[in-house]
Order: structure tokens, then sequence, then C-alpha cells
């Protein structure tokens, strides 16, 4: 059955093991005290990419979360891997995107929503053709990786609210159907405009002067909807492991606040670490993709109104994109 599960979430949105929480507290005063105290390991996911590098300080240094409180940091390659592992609780708390958390939410009920990472993050760049608003975009051709995944969604939304038919008045071309291929062909000239996330916007601009980017897509979003947002990258916490540790749960987020601080205020420093943990490559390209990243942390009470926001949009494009439904209240974590 979580065999059948996880295809299916992997499929949906293609876009922990609870380590012992020590022995109770015995009545049995004959005890000895360290036999009475909390032992618990945290499982901590980070998914490699931009969802990930608000965190990389905490696996460098893997802060304290409380006495007796033990953390384990890994970085999993690809969403349909982390997602298959949180399906089987493998993890207590980790970093994805927030469709992926909406999904798992409503098809599993094991993960809450509970903090905002990254925003947008989605840019339209230009190699050599003068695009300076999204009606500039009618009658061109503009290329996007992956039809029916969230950038494709989020762009076309864009369009619509700006009085652009997508399948009539400008043509999107989805044969590239990879982030990789479709910066290569930008870089080559083979390509003149397309739609990209970070860090290929950064890797595309540093390999070819000519390509600009012309258009950021929160910036767009929050022209038509200042209610809702690009809601990307988060956190989610295991229901179980937060209700039977609140205080470590309150913890972690505080360092974790600190961390995403850290790293947009120490972009060199932060950089290296990101590199070294295998989050992007290239530490060089991490430097200079971090503004553009957005990494910015908002709380799950705080972040609601946004995500909910941003959730919709993609229902009405697809249910599937969501879970089937939008996530009820109990998604998101709350103190």
């Amino acid at each position: 059955m979580k065999k059948r599960i996880s295809i299916f979430l992997v499929i949906s949105i293609f876009f922990i093991t609870l380590m012992g929480c020590g022995n109770n507290i015995s009545t049995d005063n004959s005890k000895k005290p360290e036999e009475n105290k909390k032992n618990v390991t945290v499982k901590i996911a980070g998914l490699k990419g931009p969802t990930s590098m608000g965190m990389i300080k905490m696996f460098e240094e893997k802060p304290s979360l409380g006495k007796g409180i033990q953390s384990n940091y890994e970085v999993v390659p690809t969403p349909d891997v982390l997602i298959s592992k949180l399906v089987n609780s493998e993890f207590d708390i980790a970093a994805i995107p927030v469709n992926a958390a909406s999904t798992i939410y409503n098809k599993t009920g094991k993960y809450k929503f509970l903090a905002m990472n990254t925003w947008g993050m989605l840019y339209i760049v230009s190699n050599g053709v003068e695009v300076d608003s999204i009606k500039d975009l009618k009658d061109k051709k503009v290329y996007v990786s992956g039809k029916g995944m969230v950038p494709d969604f989020a762009f076309r939304y864009i369009l619509k609210e700006n009085g652009l038919n997508p399948e009539k008045d400008l043509n999107i071309d989805y044969t590239l159907s990879q982030h990789e291929e479709l910066s290569q062909a930008l870089i080559s000239g083979k390509i003149k405009i397309a739609l990209l996330p970070e860090p290929f916007v950064t890797m595309v601009t540093s390999k070819n002067k000519d390509i600009k980017v012309k258009l950021n897509i929160e910036e767009e979003w929050k022209k038509i909807n200042n209610k809702s947002s690009v809601a990307t990258g988060c956190l989610v916490v295991r229901d179980e492991f937060a209700k039977e540790n609140p205080e470590v749960v309150d913890t972690f987020l505080k360092e974790y606040e600190k961390s995403i601080n850290w790293v947009n205020n120490n972009k060199e420093q932060a950089s290296v670490l990101i590199e070294k943990f295998g989050i992007l490559p290239k530490a060089k390209i991490a430097e200079m993709s971090i503004p553009r990243c957005s990494i910015r942390y908002m709380n799950a009470q705080d972040s609601k109104e946004k995500v909910n926001g941003f959730l919709k949009v993609l229902y009405d494009f697809t249910p599937k994109s969501t879970g089937g439904k939008l996530p009820d209240e109990n998604f998101y974590y709350k103190k």
C-alpha cells in the first residue's frame, strides 16, 4: 500500500523514522536519572537545490536542538526520492516544494506545513530580445521546461491576468523539457526567450553576457495578486514528531531562521558550504544566485494566506498539482 501511495505522489507532483522518544518517566525511583532522559534523534532532509540553501549553516554546525537531542542531516538528490521517503516517514523535518507538501498532506496526513523558505525564483530571460513587460511577450516564442509543472502554471496564470491567451497570443514551446537543455540552447543563441528558475538564470547570464534577466515572475505576480505569492519551497514536519516534541520543533525553527539570515548576509561563506554539501555544484554560481533565490523565512501561520492563494491557482489548473484538493486548516503547523 505504501508503495502504491508513493508512486501516486511522484506522478501527481511531476512536476521518521521517529527514533525512540526515550523511556516514559518511571515511577520506579530506583532508576538512575540518565535512564529517564528523553533521547531523540531528529532526521532532517534537504532537497538538492535552492530549497535547501537556507539550511546550509545548520548542515555545517548542527546546532543544539535541546538536551538529549541528536540531529542527522541528509541531502536528497531529487523530489521523487524525497517524496517516497516522506511517505514512508523516514524524515522528521524536510525542505520540499510547497505543492509537494500539499500533496503529501492530502494523501497521507503525515506531514504539516512548517514554514516558507523560498519564493519565486522564476525569471523571464532573453538573448537579444527586448521584453519590458508581460504584454511584450505577445506574438513571441517563449521556451518553458516542463509542461503542466508549477512554473508553467505560474507563468500561464500571469499571462491570463495580463489579458494574454497562452494558447493564442504567444507561442509557448515545451520541446526542451529539461532546464539544462533549455539553458544550453539559450547560451548558444538557438533560442531567444525562456522562463528559467535559479540557479539556471545565473548560469546562463554568467556564460553569455548578451542574456539578460527581463522579468521577475514573483514581482509580476504581486502586481496582479498581492494577497498570495509564488510560494516555491517550504519546510514540513512529521505530525507525530511535532506533537511529541514541540519544543524541539520550536528550537529548530529559531535556528533555521538564523541560518537563512546568515546565508543572505554572508553569501560568499554560504556558497562554499552549499558546494561542500552538494546543494549546488559550484560555489561561485551559488554566491551569484542567492539574491535571486528569494530565500525568506515565514512561519506557517503568517504565510498561510499567501500559500493558500498560490495553491488555489495551481488547483484551478489541475487538482492533481495539490493532491486532489486544497489542504484544510490543519495543514498549517500551529504552536
